[in-house]
């Protein structure tokens, strides 16, 4: 039940995971992801703050994309397992990243509120599609959509970090000289730990907006989108 009346009710949260299931996701990287999901879940719903007002979305995406986990309530949510498949395509994890926050936010009804959604984008690889990710990028985070996002940026593994620093508005990360299961670890827990304060910041009328705490596995890089 939530803790807030209904005419209190605070304005919603909505975040978007869009995950690489290529095929070098395979093994540890894949197995990691996997546990890290569900205690994700418990953890948000461990924190009252942070169940009450954010919604998440998983995104997969490799030569396609699919939304695995709707726009959702983590306390009436079941996380998908994953599993590794093709090559890499990131126009299509931004394509339907969109479409997951404009059909997760329309469904919480007429006239909910809502903070500006945040993707939070994680590859080990390199965009091997035919299709330039750039257009589809640019509608994911534009200003002038009332769904447009900010975008934060993991990579690892076999990942380029420029373009890593390019698909990103405010924050990009890259795991340095780490195993890429151990990476997948620490970047969702920083994940979590953004999600956490972010929403600890909306509920107590912070005017900060996002919060992506510092993390000694993660080396920051310079955002490098226009």
């Amino acid at each position: 039940m939530s803790q807030f009346a209904e005419s209190e009710r605070p304005a919603i949260f909505p975040v978007c995971l869009v995950i690489d299931v290529s095929g070098s996701m395979s093994g540890g990287p894949m197995a990691a992801m996997n546990t890290a999901l569900p205690a994700m879940q418990r953890a948000i719903l461990d924190d009252p703050t942070t169940g009450e007002i954010a919604r998440v979305a998983v995104v997969t995406f490799s030569d396609s994309a699919a939304c695995v986990l709707p726009l959702s309530d983590m306390a009436h949510a079941q996380m998908p397992a994953l599993s590794p498949q093709g090559g890499t395509n990131f126009a299509e994890g931004f394509r339907v990243a969109r479409e997951a926050l404009v059909d997760g936010i329309g469904a919480l009804g007429r006239g909910a509120r809502y903070h500006r959604p945040v993707v939070f984008f994680l590859s080990d690889g390199q965009h091997n599609a035919g299709q330039s990710w750039k257009d589809d990028f640019d509608r994911l985070r534009s200003r002038e959509d009332k769904y447009g996002a900010e975008v934060v940026s993991f990579g690892f593994g076999q990942a380029n970090r420029d373009v890593i620093a390019q698909v990103s508005t405010q924050h990009a990360f890259f795991a340095t000289d780490m195993d890429p299961a151990v990476a997948v670890k620490e970047i969702l827990h920083t994940v979590l730990l953004s999600i956490k304060t972010t929403s600890g910041s909306f509920r107590a009328g912070g005017a900060a907006g996002l919060s992506v705490p510092q993390s000694t596995g993660l080396t920051p890089l310079p955002v490098l989108s226009n």
